[in-house]
This record gives C-alpha cells, sequence and structure tokens, in this order.
C-alpha cells in the first residue's frame, strides 16, 4: 500500500524542508521507494538533495509555463526522486494558489501516476497558500497529515491557536538543557499528549551543515543525533502507515 505523507509548520521556520528531505532520505534507507514533493515557493527542498541552486524547474513552472508537471522530476538515487516547485515569483505563486483554488482535484488526479512507482509520496506544505495545503490534505485525502512544531514560546502560541487540528505534531529543535524548552515539552506532554509524536527531533549543529553540503541529514551525518531522531521518526512512520491502511482494511 502507498502513504501519502505531508509535513506543516505551526508557525514560520520550524524547518519543514530540512525534516522533510531527511525523512524521506531515511525511509529510502529502509527500502521505501520516495518522491518528495515541494509545494512551497521557496525553492529549497532540491537542495537538500544536491540540486543545483540555480535549478529553476518545477511542476509549479510548467504549469505556468504549459509544460509537462512529470518531466520536472529529479531522480536522487533509485528508488529516490524529488519533485521541486520551480522558481516563481510572487504573483506566479498566487497564481498557481487560484489554479488550484479552482481545480482542488489536481493533485489527487495526480495520484495514480505516482503510486505505482513509490510507496510514499511526501508533500512539503507552505504557511500561507491554504488552496495548495487543500489540494493534499483535503482532496488527495493524504494519509498521514502531521505538524512540525520547535520547543519555544511562539510555536507554543500557535499549537494554542489551533487546538482544533487534529493532525499529529512533531516537536523539532529540541534542546533539554534549554530551562524553557524542557519546561515547554513537559507542558506539551501534558495538554497535547495524544497528538505529540513520541520522539522528538534534537537540536543539532549537524542539521545547517547538511544543507550546506546538499545532502539529507543522513547521509551527511548518520552519527548525529538529529539523524538518530529521523531514522527513529521513519520507523515510526512505516509502523503508524501499516496501523492506519490495517485499521481501512478493517473497517
Amino acid at each position: 500500500m502507498n502513504t501519502l505523507l505531508s509535513l506543516q509548520g505551526v508557525h514560520g521556520g520550524t524547518g519543514v524542508t530540512t525534516v522533510l528531505a531527511a525523512l524521506g532520505q531515511a525511509l529510502h534507507a529502509q527500502g521505501q521507494r520516495v518522491l518528495l514533493v515541494e509545494c512551497s515557493p521557496d525553492q529549497m527542498l532540491g537542495l537538500h538533495l544536491g540540486l543545483p541552486a540555480k535549478e529553476a524547474g518545477g511542476w509549479a513552472r510548467a504549469q505556468l509555463d504549459g509544460g509537462d508537471w512529470r518531466a520536472a522530476a529529479f531522480a536522487c538515487a533509485p528508488g529516490l526522486a524529488v519533485l521541486p516547485y520551480g522558481r516563481v515569483d510572487d504573483a506566479e505563486a498566487l497564481q498557481v494558489e487560484q489554479w488550484l483554488q479552482a481545480a482542488p482535484a489536481t493533485w489527487a488526479d495526480r495520484m495514480p501516476l505516482l503510486v505505482p512507482q513509490f510507496d510514499w509520496v511526501m508533500f512539503d506544505l507552505p504557511q500561507r497558500l491554504p488552496a495548495h495545503v487543500a489540494a493534499i490534505n483535503q482532496h488527495a485525502a493524504c494519509t498521514l497529515p502531521l505538524r512540525l512544531a520547535c520547543v519555544d514560546p511562539a510555536n507554543h502560541v500557535a499549537l494554542q491557536r489551533h487546538s482544533a487540528d487534529a493532525r499529529r505534531v512533531l516537536a523539532n529543535r529540541y534542546d533539554p538543557a534549554v530551562p524553557v524548552q524542557r519546561d515547554l515539552m513537559q507542558l506539551w506532554l501534558h495538554s497535547h499528549a495524544a497528538r505529540l509524536l513520541p520522539q522528538p527531533l534534537h537540536e543539532d549543529a549537524r542539521v545547517p551543515a547538511a544543507l550546506a553540503s546538499k545532502q539529507p541529514l543522513g547521509r551527511y551525518a548518520a552519527d548525529s543525533l538529529a539523524a538518530a531522531d529521523i531514522d527513529g521518526l521513519a520507523l515510526w512512520c512505516l509502523a503508524e502507515s501499516a496501523r492506519r491502511q490495517a485499521e481501512g482494511a478493517h473497517g
């Protein structure tokens, strides 16, 4: 069975792109066929997988130019591919947003082309383009929609303001040596226990160094604490996907 996973920050700057690239690499290391899809106009996801910074192609760029979105994908390794957004300006990103508002089933219609080739299709979701998000989480019936939150006061407030959001929450950049983070984690374990993923991702200086080398974290620093956290997250994702699919089969 195939799994559609999405990751969106509860607040800007939580590290969604970095975490998604690392998680995709970790799932690939577990023998999974993985496609990483960038739904953010930042055009940063490909950098984590070795694409040159000057690369301008992507599915949204192809849509705007009347090209084939499938031709914008890049194979990073056998069974691991990335589909960038493409370089666009603000007005063009708004055009794509309006197009997805008018055609919300766009990604749902594309899934039959993707699921025979990949076990996991993973989406890097933006903060402020709601039609981009809805096209994945609602209309494409995303199997495993997740939110990412840094353990800090701003993200804590964002979680409180969106308390009705039922998506599971992954804590990122956790440093238990920082008292306020330690206190917030205890608070989250109490108030968000049902939604909080069991393994937080710890603060690790080698995470930005991996981006500088244009490699996913697990490839650049496999022995790092954050890479071990990501490996644990990949195992959780595999188990959670299997559990949900079993429930669906018997539901």
